[in-house]
């Protein structure tokens, strides 16, 4: 069984096939957010070195965002097109729980920072999902006496605030991780349900320009 996995929702692109509970290539391209210049080409350039048919795909993983406009559209777009066209299944996954995935703890704090001072934050307590916080400011977290994870992908004031005001009762540590364990998220996707490719769906960091004058905002 084998598996291809994108991910365009940050400024590098990601591409990983695994096989038989195996990852055996990853391609980390930085396009520097110009994604649909580089996605296909380098999915077919993959499969050419590897001499894999792309019928030979049996699973799409696509993370969803939170993320750019641009970049998350191209991502979702095209697993999900592959996956119609050649009836193949689909798993959709947020960041902020592939972000979960790379820490061990009681409570993990996820954490994308967001261009205008706030953040998107995921929310989880014995691996299960609590909350997943979507372009909040200040969202309202108290525990005691917990032993929490924050993890992010880059440094930020909003982590570091967060740590401040947890650290008072809780036992608090901040992971920054360079990039995903691929094999991990692809398998934890997979334990999942697949879905129906036209229900994939992009989550945005921020309303586009031309939605916010729509709604009024």
């Amino acid at each position: 069984m084998k598996t291809l996995f994108i991910d365009s929702s940050r400024k590098s692109l990601s591409v990983a096939l695994a096989s038989q509970n195996k990852l055996i290539f990853v391609s980390n391209v930085n396009s520097y957010s110009k994604h649909s210049n580089y996605l296909l080409n380098e999915i077919k350039n993959i499969l050419t070195k590897l001499d894999i048919n792309i019928n030979d795909i049996d699973n799409y993983v696509v993370l969803n965002g939170p993320g750019s406009f641009t970049g998350v559209r191209v991502g979702v777009t095209v697993a999900k097109t592959l996956s119609w066209t050649l009836s193949k299944k689909l798993y959709v996954l947020n960041n902020l729980e592939a972000l979960r995935l790379e820490a061990n703890n009681e409570v993990i704090i996820s954490i994308i920072p967001d261009k205008k001072n706030t953040s998107y934050v995921g929310l989880y307590m014995d691996n299960k999902v609590i909350e997943d916080y979507i372009n909040i400011d200040d969202p309202v977290l108290h525990f005691k006496g917990k032993n929490i994870t924050i993890v992010t992908m880059e440094e930020n004031d909003y982590a570091i605030e967060l740590l401040k005001n947890l650290n008072v009762d809780n036992n608090v540590e901040i992971k920054i991780i360079d990039d995903y364990d691929y094999l991990n998220l692809i398998n934890y996707a997979l334990s999942k349900d697949n879905i129906n490719p036209h229900l994939a769906k992009p989550i945005y960091l921020k309303k586009i320009d031309a939605e916010k004058k729509k709604n009024g905002n």
